[in-house]
């Protein structure tokens, strides 16, 4: 009877030692997590971005946006850019491509900054509704001839009505690529079996160019039963039209860095 009696208080003692260890991990990871977001905050900060801005920046992006610039960027040179999305009587403020029908749950914005020649530009769209992209969607954006693109990437989250929070998902490859943009196309945008959120921030690094327009122009397609189309990038006017003989579904941004 002492024998079991000493096994189970071992047991005890051995569960609350594994309870204790759990606990502190999990702190560590907090404020481990809390240290991080503070050190992308001043990395911000730094370079001018208000703070108003910094707080409006989903997490994820975020943490996107600033481990690009630490791998990339000279931190100490690094200027924000700032962006508008108000444009001249001239101009349309948002550019809908030729197509059927409108994509209105999404939506758009940007961040770019600057470093000696070089323009670090984040392109970022989010679901404000559950879709189902298909695999057939396609996320595309053009900058005007004030910048020269000469690298692609990014990252794409999702979460469905199960998930309190984003997962992570693949990465973005800009599979086709023209003079002053490039599109990100196919199953890297999603292919979920139900309905769901998803967001993708794409980088592009950019050279200052000898043009004056500072336009980027975001677009994303809806392409519910993945039928054929074709996309084109017009330098002149700065536009991305979509053909297709189906209905596809798509909306456009326009916003104007100032540097």
């Amino acid at each position: 009877m002492k024998k079991l009696l000493f096994i189970s208080k071992s047991i005890r003692l051995f569960l609350c030692f594994c309870l204790s260890i759990l606990l502190l991990i999990n702190v560590i990871s907090v404020r481990a997590q809390e240290q991080d977001k503070f050190l992308e905050d001043e990395i911000l900060r730094a370079s001018g971005m208000p703070q108003d801005e910094i707080d409006a920046l989903d997490n994820d992006i975020k943490k996107f946006i600033v481990n690009d610039l630490k791998n990339n960027a000279n931190l100490s040179d690094l200027k924000y850019i700032d962006i508008s999305d108000s444009l001249s009587p001239s101009v349309p403020k948002e550019i809908r491509p030729l197509v059927n029908q409108v994509f209105y749950d999404i939506k758009f914005y940007v961040s770019a900054f600057k470093s000696g020649d070089v323009i670090y530009i984040y392109p970022t769209y989010e679901f404000t509704e559950d879709h189902q992209p298909k695999g057939k969607d396609s996320f595309s954006f053009q900058l005007g001839d004030a910048m020269r693109p000469y690298e692609y990437g990014g990252q794409i989250w999702y979460k469905d009505y199960t998930m309190s929070d984003w997962a992570l998902g693949g990465s973005l490859v800009a599979n086709n690529q023209g003079f002053n943009g490039a599109e990100y196309s196919g199953a890297q945008l999603g292919s979920p079996d139900w309905p769901m959120k998803m967001k993708g921030c794409a980088y592009c690094h950019a050279q200052v160019g000898t043009g004056s327009d500072k336009r980027i122009i975001m677009s994303y397609m809806h392409n519910p039963k993945g039928e054929p189309y074709s996309i084109s990038f017009s330098v002149r006017g700065l536009g991305i039209t979509y053909n297709s003989s189906a209905t596809i579904y798509t909306n456009a941004s326009t916003f104007v860095l100032s540097y």
